[in-house]
């Protein structure tokens, strides 16, 4: 009996896997691919590729790292989480590691399971201002004002790291919420940085001082460039009317 020939899509099944994997990137080519895309600004698209350099090379603690802030610059904290925690772990003095950890875990209000990655950031983040401002946001959520306090002042002792003005503002928001907004205003005015957010804080905090002309210079500040309805533009009229009124 003469043998019948196998489908012609025989030699494709076979084929196929082989040619497939010929087309896989490297975990390194995966790496590059995804960070060129994330310096685009574009991290949705860098996902898949930082993916596949970290699974292929799970030890690779900076590949982890790479994948968790591809998940943070979508405002992603909770996919964050394992990337960042993988990073931390394999390399607790890897920089950023540890402590982007601990603020996505912040930001997915796990405050408590925060502190532990921060501490370790502590030991090993070169800027250490901006950790201790993030271990005393956490305290504060807890519900520890002293220690909260305790962190925010140290900071504020190190006196030339980069992160100190980052950390600046911080504390003047914590002092704001504890009702001082009195010393946050001279926290602030000290400040070098002429960040719209620094002017906001600012004007807030003189607002509630109860030092309106002055809340309304900073917050002029503030409200420059930005849009109608902005909480600057928004808290700027406030005070104005309140002027008005008087």
């Amino acid at each position: 009996m003469r043998r019948l020939s196998p489908p012609p899509y025989h030699r494709s099944v076979v084929i196929a896997p082989y040619a497939f994997t010929l087309l896989l990137l490297t975990p390194a080519e995966e790496f590059q691919k995804g960070t060129a895309l994330l310096d685009l600004g574009r991290p949705a698209e860098a996902i898949p590729h930082l993916e596949s350099a970290a699974r292929q090379a799970e030890s690779n603690a900076l590949y982890w790292k790479a994948v968790g802030v591809a998940y943070a610059r979508l405002e992603d904290y909770r996919g964050a989480l394992e990337p960042f925690g993988k990073a931390c772990g394999l390399d607790p003095r890897l920089s950023d590691a540890c402590y982007y950890y601990g603020r996505a875990l912040y930001a997915a209000d796990r405050y408590r399971d925060a502190l532990e990655p921060l501490r370790r950031a502590l030991r090993g983040d070169p800027i250490k201002s901006r950790v201790d401002a993030a271990l005393g946001q956490c305290h504060e959520a807890l519900g520890d004002s002293a220690l909260a306090e305790k962190r925010f002042r140290a900071a504020m002792a190190r006196k030339q790291d980069p992160g100190r003005e980052m950390a600046r503002l911080a504390y003047a928001r914590f002092l704001t919420r504890q009702g001082r907004p009195g010393e946050a205003a001279a926290l602030l005015r000290a400040s070098n940085s002429d960040a719209p957010e620094v002017f906001y804080e600012l004007g807030l905090a003189l607002y509630q001082d109860e030092r309106l002309e002055e809340a309304v210079t900073a917050l002029q500040r503030a409200a420059s460039g930005q849009a109608a309805g902005s909480p600057a533009q928004l808290l700027l009229d406030r005070a104005l009317r309140r002027i008005k009124a008087r």
